[in-house]
């Protein structure tokens, strides 16, 4: 368990305008930020070294899948991270501009959308919440799952308004969803409207059949 600090967008603000290329690997930490950051380092390191992007992040799902699997475990396992608390972009944000702000860089430059400004946009928040909403029990079943994917997958699945998941489900969806061909890559993004217009009126859970028939539904009427 960590406590994290208030860590506003106008704190966020004033000190991503003071990044720049110079001090960026080198932010001031106590020990538990550091054990933090220490870890992610090794884990992009890791990544880096094993699909040969030390001359730059040429997949880049790869290693937002790669890189999210890491963040999700540490967070969640070592660090206790709950869901109302990954709801909070303080801790994003901090995590960002106070924590790792080389690793974020190197994916997206000083793009502060994806730093601290933009909600939905913030990339540490976006990868943690794809692993949690597609986690299938452990990083290698999950890796599975989500190998085949692309960048718009994530914007797909976490880019929808709020965070009031029905988990259990949203995990089917990406479990069934491996099975399938998306050339155009908007049959996962069917799904999802769909499914957000029949929770109005009908439960998953209680469908006949449970969530895993109620979501083979939802792929059979819009892959026709």
């Amino acid at each position: 368990m960590i406590n994290w600090p208030k860590y506003g967008v106008e704190k966020a603000s004033k000190d991503f305008e003071n990044l720049d290329i110079k001090n960026i690997i080198k932010p001031e930490l106590n020990n538990g930020f550091k054990m933090i950051r220490e870890k992610l380092l090794n884990l992009r390191d890791d990544i880096f070294e094993e699909y040969n992007f030390d001359s730059g992040i040429k997949e880049k799902y790869t290693f937002d899948l790669n890189f999210g699997l890491g963040l999700y475990e540490l967070l969640k396992e070592e660090f206790k991270l709950d869901n109302r608390t990954a709801s909070e972009d303080d801790i994003w944000r901090y995590l960002s501009i106070r924590i790792i702000p080389d690793i974020v860089h190197s994916r997206w430059n000083f793009n502060s959308d994806r730093f601290y400004m933009m909600s939905r946009r913030i990339w540490l928040k976006q990868i943690w919440w794809y692993i949690h909403l597609s986690w299938q029990g452990d990083s290698e079943s999950t890796f599975e799952v989500l190998k085949n994917n692309t960048t718009d997958t994530i914007l797909n699945l976490v880019e929808r308004p709020g965070l009031g998941y029905n988990i259990k489900l949203y995990r089917e969806i990406m479990n069934q969803y491996k099975n399938y061909q998306d050339d155009d890559r908007m049959l996962l993004r069917k799904v999802l409207v769909l499914n957000t217009a029949k929770v109005k009126s009908i439960h998953p859970n209680l469908n006949q059949g449970g969530i895993k028939k109620y979501v083979e539904n939802l792929f059979k009427v819009v892959n026709v």
